[in-house]
């Protein structure tokens, strides 16, 4: 028997209509998305650093991961289970859902207030050990402009992992299908560590710390993309979200710490930062989603 969907979830929601396929139709839905998410990103990332290329480079970031998994979605729909594109997440739908673009836009200023207080509490980072250019100010300033500015880009991943995948996992069940979509998220980065992507003198520790660290960061993440997602039926807040996480909350801990902290004590303080709105996101009982109205 399938599992019953979410009765809090409108009728007419992507997630909805995910758990209303067939099993046989979902199975094979996601076992080609998986397929085609891993190996289209896996083969080239390694084919270009055997190349004597990087993923550093964040031209090749775009060329060979950042549209794989919403290619591969885009790839089942059309011709593996051929169900189309209708109701996919892809419309705004801002209407009563406006205040939801609002903190996907100002959660990554959170997030790095909490992880730049935690560094300066625990001793990792003091204020006089680095110091921020205007530039750096005035970018730190313009986050949420960020979030929608880079969301397209975004939009790559979040296509695939949470308008696609994660209501098909494990149908009707946020909190599990959460947990497992943000570990198959964090595995697919497995090798970026190995091909470059922490530039080329990067020591194994940071390479090994971030395979590790990469899975608590992807569900912890999901669970606050999933959140939008159930709320809006929109890929975009949660691409917003995405965006401001790396090029707010991340870059934004390089800008302040410097070198004093490190690859993998920022990736550990940005975990941290995501921390309280995840537990506000579960506490409060939003990780399935209200009616989100779609039409």
């Amino acid at each position: 028997m399938p599992t019953p969907p979410d009765a809090r979830l409108d009728e007419h929601h992507p997630a909805v209509r995910a758990w209303a396929e067939p099993p046989g139709l979902r199975r094979r839905g996601v076992g080609w998305f998986l397929i085609l998410a891993f190996g289209c990103a896996w083969v080239p990332w390694f084919a270009v650093y055997l190349a004597g290329g990087s993923l550093d480079d964040p031209v090749i970031q775009l060329l060979t991961a950042a549209f794989v998994p919403a290619l591969a979605a885009c790839v089942v729909r059309r011709w593996i289970t051929r169900q189309g594109f209708r109701d996919s997440g892809l419309r705004l739908n801002l209407n009563g859902s406006w205040w939801h673009y609002a903190a996907a836009v100002t959660i990554p200023w959170g997030v790095l207030i909490f992880a730049v207080l935690l560094a300066a509490a625990s001793g990792m980072w003091t204020r006089d050990s680095t110091e921020l250019s205007a530039s750096s100010w005035l970018y730190l300033a313009a986050g949420p402009l960020i979030c929608i500015a880079l969301s397209p880009i975004f939009w790559g991943e979040e296509y695939g992992w949470t308008a696609y995948l994660r209501d098909r996992l494990v149908p009707g069940r946020p909190i599990l299908t959460t947990f497992l979509t943000g570990l198959v998220w964090g595995v697919w980065h497995w090798p970026l560590p190995w091909v470059g992507y922490f530039g080329g003198d990067a020591p194994v520790s940071d390479a090994v710390w971030g395979m590790l660290l990469w899975l608590p960061l992807s569900i912890l993440l999901e669970f606050l993309i999933g959140w939008l997602w159930s709320e809006t039926a929109s890929v975009w807040p949660g691409a917003m979200l995405h965006a401001g996480s790396n090029m707010v909350a991340s870059l934004g801990m390089m800008l302040v710490f410097g070198d004093a902290v490190g690859i993998t004590g920022t990736t550990i303080l940005l975990c941290a930062g995501l921390t309280p709105f995840v537990l506000a996101v579960v506490l409060t009982g939003h990780t399935g989603g209200k009616r989100a109205r779609t039409r």
